[in-house]
């Protein structure tokens, strides 16, 4: 966890006084993460009882997430491609 938030903060408040300087981009880190925290809900929901089942649901999340960041996008490019 220490590594972590070293790596965290080397960036982070460089990132938060750029939000607060510019509109525009706060409401761009609120749309990014926004569907990042959506998913993250679903834990509240999951009836948790081991660290196998912990495993499981963090690594359907984290699936959800590469679908939602990187999958989707990439099948829309692709399908735009396709028409153009």
């Amino acid at each position: 966890m220490t590594g972590f938030n070293q790596f965290y903060y080397s960036f982070s408040p460089a990132i938060a006084d750029y939000e607060r300087e510019n509109p525009t981009f706060k409401e761009a880190v609120k749309l990014t993460l926004t569907p990042l925290l959506a998913s993250l809900t679903l834990l509240q929901y999951a009836d948790i009882d081991s660290e196998s089942e912990m495993l499981g649901y963090g690594i359907g999340v984290i699936l959800l997430n590469i679908g939602m960041y990187f999958v989707a996008p990439a099948v829309l490019i692709m399908t735009i491609k396709k028409r153009i």
